[in-house]
């Protein structure tokens, strides 16, 4: 019976994303409607949370697929060439902008290894969340910064938006995030862990000493 909830819960989310690829297809077709000219900064937004909800749905679908069950996630170890996994994150953080006119750099430090060995695509997943709250909030800037925090790498997306932990009461304009993707980061960076030193991964949501927002932190071991 379980078996056929989860496979019944996928066939869901699928039939969803499948859907919303449909809105997000007559979304740009109405942008293209010379009527729609006065309306591009609202379509521009509609589109981006309909994006939101397509990327939701995959990344449910890339976790069932993993085989997620009562003993964790299944984590699929590489050695990652990371000059080439920060250029991909570049690449996904511009094509997730659409139409946001935000500044974004992808900063290496010095003293990095040429590589680190985890799961990419779980990495990935994880930091399209720090990535979609980064551009939510924002107001004219985002950074992602690649690190090492002693012996883990860290690697932290920051904003210039109001950090919800500083921001005055009136001029709060970011939810306190206990929210269901901080969440999923974390979990699927806890899935990994070295056996040898015992540390684990994790996520942490702190303030940016950069830029004054938000501080998404990917940390693995």
């Amino acid at each position: 019976m379980a078996q056929l909830m989860h496979t019944l819960l996928a066939a869901a989310v699928h039939e969803n994303k499948n859907l919303m690829q449909e809105v997000l297809g007559a979304i740009d077709a109405l942008a293209e409607h010379p009527e729609a000219a006065g309306l591009q900064d609202e379509i521009i937004a509609l589109r981006r949370l309909a994006k939101r909800l397509v990327d939701g749905s995959l990344e449910v679908l890339a976790i069932y697929n993993r085989g997620q069950d009562g003993d964790g996630l299944k984590v699929n170890y590489n050695t990652v060439t990371l000059k080439d996994f920060m250029q991909e994150v570049l690449d996904e953080t511009v094509d997730m902008l659409r139409g946001r006119a935000l500044s974004v750099q992808v900063l290496m430090d010095d003293s990095l290894p040429a590589y680190w060995i985890f799961d990419a695509g779980l990495v990935m997943l994880a930091l399209r969340n720090g990535i979609e709250n980064a551009i939510e909030f924002a107001q004219s800037q985002l950074q992602v910064i690649c690190s090492l925090d002693g012996e883990r790498l860290c690697i932290s997306v920051e904003d210039d938006g109001l950090y919800f932990g500083k921001a005055p009461p009136e001029k709060l304009a970011r939810p306190v995030a206990t929210g269901l993707g901080v969440k999923l980061a974390d979990k699927l960076l806890r899935s990994h862990h070295d056996d040898v030193s015992g540390r684990w991964g994790e996520v942490q949501l702190t303030a940016s000493t950069r830029l004054g927002g938000a501080a998404f932190r990917c940390l693995l071991p």
